[in-house]
């Protein structure tokens, strides 16, 4: 016979595990739109598609360096620079976020990053971490790489981020000779 200790007991052991579910379904959800909407980032730069990556930069970053006409242009030259100087980006893997924090009405978090550039005879393999920032509850991501922005400057365009967040100290490249 069940007393009213027991059935207490029971319902909040089954509101813990529901409530658990759900979180951890949550996150799993999150962490798969971070990874696909890096990986989407990551196709535009191998593109070339200016335009769309830009799409994933914070706008407080986009508005600080002058507005979109002007990044687009600078990343623009950039693309030809790199290829008057025979430099292609070839590859841009990425791995899996890191733990997620609501910090100041966003949600913020980290993820490696693998770039290869191939540059004259040689393989440049560059290991950076991108901080993502989501200010819509999780819908869409903005990216920044460590390696771009380093971390005075990353904490001074992005005030707002939160000190819980790790961020890996930048790698070495590596060279690879063909």
């Amino acid at each position: 016979m069940h007393t009213s200790k027991n059935i207490l007991r029971n319902g909040l052991l089954a509101a813990v595990f529901f409530i658990t579910h759900y979180i951890a379904a949550a996150q799993q959800g999150l962490e798969t739109t971070i990874k696909t909407q890096a990986m989407e980032m990551a196709k535009a730069i191998l593109a070339k598609d200016v335009e769309k990556a830009v799409q994933y930069m914070p706008p407080k970053l986009v508005e600080a360096s002058g507005g979109k006409a002007k990044v687009l242009m600078v990343r623009d030259s950039m693309n030809k620079y790199m290829s008057m100087f025979g430099a292609e980006i070839k590859k841009v893997t990425i791995g899996n976020p890191g733990k997620i924090i609501s910090y100041k009405d966003q949600l913020q978090t980290t993820l490696p990053q693998t770039t290869q550039v191939k540059f004259m005879e040689s393989t440049v393999i560059l290991e950076s971490t991108l901080v993502a920032i989501s200010e819509d509850k999780g819908l869409h991501w903005y990216f920044v790489d460590t390696n771009i922005y380093r971390s005075s400057k990353l904490k001074e365009a992005l005030p707002n981020l939160s000190p819980e967040l790790v961020i890996p100290p930048m790698k070495k490249p590596e060279i690879i000779t063909n």
